[in-house]
């Protein structure tokens, strides 16, 4: 029997909350609503192959880690890392990704 794929949904900071899709790659999302302002949403994504060179910019660490998957979404958690933090990198280095908002 076929069981539903259920992700583990990690909160990475005040905003963002982080989960792996069914193949591994990461999907962000976030939302802000501050008074005033109407409701902002954001979803990110990247596949799951550039994790050791956002880890890497991200940390510092030069370490290729086996489960890197695991290691990069503790690291987010643990720092609070932020999606604008993931494009900049994915944009320094070329990587492709996919971002939408929504207002």
């Amino acid at each position: 029997m076929n069981e539903k794929y259920t992700p583990e949904v990690v909160k990475i900071n005040e905003f963002e909350n982080a989960r792996f899709d069914e193949q591994g790659h990461l999907h962000m999302d976030g939302a802000d609503y501050l008074e005033g302002f109407p409701d902002y949403e954001w979803f990110f994504a990247t596949h799951k192959d550039n994790f050791p060179i956002i880890y890497k910019e991200l940390s510092g660490d030069e370490v290729v880690h086996e489960d890197i998957a695991e290691v990069f979404m503790s690291y987010m958690e643990e720092k609070g890392t932020k999606v604008s933090e993931l494009m900049d990198i994915s944009k320094a280095n070329e990587l492709e990704y996919q971002f939408s908002n929504w207002m």
